[in-house]
């Protein structure tokens, strides 16, 4: 019989979509998956002048805390822990909109940093990395920012948060139909700039990137697809270069409609997969990369085993730049 105190729901609410996962934790201290709930949101595409979240985005939010607060009662997840990422890190009023959440759904928001969503990230993912892959690089491009990592052994060395994610960049640059060349090397250039002042993301070459966030599983799926394998993608799924090349040309190529259509895309990844992929494969060739290895962990995996972990000693300190 499973023990529902040790059941922690997880709230990630993210510039793309906000995220539920219920975890449980046994005995032998590994997080299992409960239950699974996603909303897309889009916040920070409407802000004021002074870059401030608007109350639309704040107040869409609130009814999904709320629908996501029931299903954890549900499901007997006493404990609720929710972080929110770029979308709100990046605006001026973070306390007026914490402040607002917690009165209206009585949940307390965590506003992670950039470093603190990398470390989480790399805590989710390198426990379920391969034993072969001792040394790598981590990227999580998520909506509203692209969180880079580089680990050694059980050891997060270096990490750094860069403020473009699938959604504002496809704002900023392409848009959401076809994508001109120049917009591609307008982000590609843009990408390499952001990256300039990190010399250690190009100081160790021909390591794994591993892959997370939403874009990278869609990735996954379609590669999967593509090669006609009939069982789920493992995890982490292995994706070689020129592969990462030929789904940035392809998507760039299609309008939304022809991404559906193509890939099997759904509509609220679709519009933004260009972008994201653009930047992954910027970042892939700047690292000089060997392989991506698509990870279905991540943040909401880390934060967990970080919440419920029993054993102090899995803590390690968040390195800074």
């Amino acid at each position: 019989m499973s023990d529902h105190r040790n059941r922690l729901g997880i709230i990630d609410i993210g510039s793309n979509s906000i995220r539920l996962i219920i975890y449980e934790a046994g005995n032998d201290r590994v997080c299992r998956m409960v239950h699974k709930a996603k909303e897309t949101v889009r916040l920070g595409v409407r802000r004021d002048e002074h870059g401030n979240l608007s109350e639309d985005d704040i107040w869409t939010v609130i009814p999904v805390l709320n629908r996501f607060k029931e299903i954890c009662a549900a499901n007997r997840a006493d404990q609720i822990r929710a972080v929110a990422t770029a979308a709100v890190r990046q605006s001026p009023n973070t306390q007026e909109i914490t402040a607002t959440w917690e009165r209206e759904t009585g949940i307390s928001v965590q506003i992670l940093t950039g470093e603190e969503e990398a470390y989480y990230g790399f805590l989710g993912v390198t426990r379920s990395l391969p034993s072969h892959v001792q040394e790598g690089f981590i990227v999580d491009i998520g909506g509203g920012s692209t969180e880079i990592s580089y680990f050694k052994g059980e050891e997060l060395l270096h990490s750094t948060s860069l403020p473009c994610g699938a959604v504002n960049m496809t704002i900023q640059n392409g848009g959401r139909e076809r994508w001109s060349e120049s917009s591609r090397e307008q982000l590609q250039h843009k990408i390499a700039g952001l990256l300039e002042p990190y010399p250690w993301t190009a100081e160790h070459r021909r390591l794994p990137l591993i892959g997370l966030g939403g874009g990278i599983r869609a990735l996954a799926r379609m590669e999967r697809e593509r090669q006609q394998q009939l069982k789920p993608a493992g995890d982490p799924y292995t994706i070689e270069a020129e592969k990462i090349r030929y789904y940035a040309d392809a998507l760039a190529g299609l309008s939304v409609e022809e991404r559906i259509q193509q890939f099997d895309l759904a509509a609220d990844r679709a519009d933004i997969i260009v972008a994201g992929t653009m930047i992954l494969r910027t970042v892939f060739d700047h690292m000089q990369c060997s392989v991506l290895l698509a990870s279905w962990r991540g943040l909401s995996d880390g934060l967990a085993h970080h919440t419920l972990s029993m054993n102090p000693q899995t803590e390690r300190s968040v390195k800074g730049r």
